[in-house]
C-alpha cells in the first residue's frame, strides 16, 4: 500500500469520525431542547433561546425558527473557519432543527427542576461533542468561536454563560415568570460545567514557578514527598542582575497546598 493510499484512507476515517460525532452531538442537542427545555419554557440560550421567545408569537416551531435565524451567522462561520466547518455545522442544524420540532410535542417531564437538570446536562454533552468534532450548533456557538479567536485563554463555557445570561433575562421578561428564568439559569450553569468537562476533561492543572535560593533542595523534596518533577529555568534578578535558577512545576490544584508547604519548609 502506497503512502498516498494510506493517507486517503486515514482522511476518510477521520471524516467519518467527525460526521459520526456531529450526528451524535446534534441529536443530543435536539433531545435536550425538544424533550426537556422548550416544553417547560426554559431558555436554551443562544439563537435557539431567541427562537423560543419568538415562537411564542409566531406559528413556527422553535427548531425551524432557529434554522432560519442561523443562516446569516453560518456565512460568518464559513468566512472565519472554512467550508468544512460550514458543512458540518450546516449538517448539525439541518438534522437538529426538525428533531426539536418533533420532540417538543412529547416532553418527558413537566417538572421544571428535572427539565433544567436533564436538559442542561444533555445540552452540555451535545454541544461539547459538536465542538470536539470541529462543528457547532450554529448561532452563539459560531460567535463564541469567533470571540475565542481573539481571546483564546477564555473558556468556551464562560463565554456561553455570559451571552446566555442576557438571553435568559429577556426570556424571563417575555414569559413574565421569574421562577422560569431561575430554573433556566440552573440549566445553563449545568450546561457550562458539563460542556467544559467534555471539552477540557477533569485534569485541570496549575503551572507553578518557585523562586528560591535553594531550588535544588526544594526540587528534591517535591520529588521525594509528592512524586512531583520539575524543570529548571535560567532567570536573572531584575534589580541585582544576578543569575538565579527558577523551578517550574505543573501540578493538580489539590497538590498546590502540599507543594507550597514543602517549599516553605526549605525557604520561608
Amino acid at each position: 500500500m502506497t503512502t498516498g493510499t494510506r493517507d486517503k484512507k486515514r482522511a476518510v476515517r477521520y471524516g467519518l469520525k467527525k460526521l459520526f460525532m456531529t450526528t451524535v452531538g446534534a441529536v443530543l442537542y435536539a433531545v435536550s431542547i425538544g424533550l426537556f427545555l422548550d416544553p417547560n419554557h426554559l431558555s436554551a440560550g443562544g439563537v435557539t433561546g431567541i427562537a423560543q421567545i419568538v415562537s411564542e408569537y409566531l406559528p413556527i416551531g422553535t427548531g425551524t425558527l432557529s434554522l432560519l435565524m442561523n443562516i446569516p451567522i453560518m456565512f460568518l462561520g464559513m468566512w472565519k473557519f472554512g467550508w468544512r466547518f460550514f458543512a458540518l455545522t450546516g449538517y448539525a442544524l439541518v438534522l437538529s432543527a426538525p428533531l426539536i420540532d418533533v420532540f417538543v410535542a412529547h416532553p418527558l417531564t413537566n417538572d421544571p427542576v428535572l427539565a433544567a437538570l436533564a436538559g442542561g446536562a444533555l445540552l452540555g454533552v451535545g454541544m461539547g461533542i459538536l465542538f470536539r468534532a470541529g462543528s457547532s450548533s450554529g448561532g452563539v456557538d459560531i460567535i463564541t468561536k469567533v470571540i475565542r479567536l481573539r481571546f483564546p485563554h477564555v473558556k468556551t463555557g464562560m463565554i456561553f454563560f455570559i451571552l446566555d445570561a442576557i438571553i435568559i433575562g429577556a426570556s424571563a421578561l417575555v414569559f413574565g415568570n421569574l421562577d422560569i428564568g431561575l430554573y433556566a439559569t440552573i440549566g445553563i450553569l449545568i450546561t457550562t460545567f458539563v460542556m467544559n468537562y467534555v471539552l477540557y476533561g477533569s485534569d485541570e492543572a496549575r503551572m507553578v514557578y518557585i523562586i528560591s535560593n535553594e531550588p535544588q533542595k526544594i526540587a528534591n523534596l517535591l520529588l521525594e514527598q509528592l512524586n512531583m518533577g520539575g524543570t529548571f529555568l535560567n532567570g536573572y534578578g531584575a534589580y541585582t542582575g544576578k543569575e538565579k535558577k527558577v523551578l517550574m512545576c505543573v501540578m493538580r490544584p489539590k497538590q498546590l497546598p502540599a507543594a507550597r508547604e514543602v517549599a516553605a519548609s526549605v525557604d520561608p
